[in-house]
């Protein structure tokens, strides 16, 4: 799943980034996406929408790949591996 992410993301910043539910951090990468694509049409804003668009794609990628396991999981998914879990069952009848 996160994979996946990692390759929205190259794609389109931030919508990888709400993949994995940072809904803030997607906010405003994709805010800034725009806005970088919009300063790269013009001619000389260019030399500030290029950096700009560049460090919103790496900021999209490096803040997927630094989401723990954990929170990537849908809750559905998330409550079905804890109820089926052999060891917590275990450690509950200790």
């Amino acid at each position: 799943m996160k994979i996946l992410a990692i390759i929205i993301n190259i794609f389109f910043p931030g919508v990888g980034t709400l993949f994995v539910k940072k809904f803030g951090q997607a906010f405003f990468q994709i805010i800034l996406s725009i806005i970088a694509f919009v300063l790269m049409s013009t001619g000389i804003l260019s030399l500030v929408g290029i950096p700009l668009g560049v460090g919103v794609w790496i900021w999209g990628i490096i803040s997927v790949v630094n989401t723990p396991d954990n929170e990537q999981q849908p809750i559905i998914i998330r409550e079905v591996i804890h109820e089926n879990n052999p060891q917590k069952e275990e450690n509950a009848k200790k």
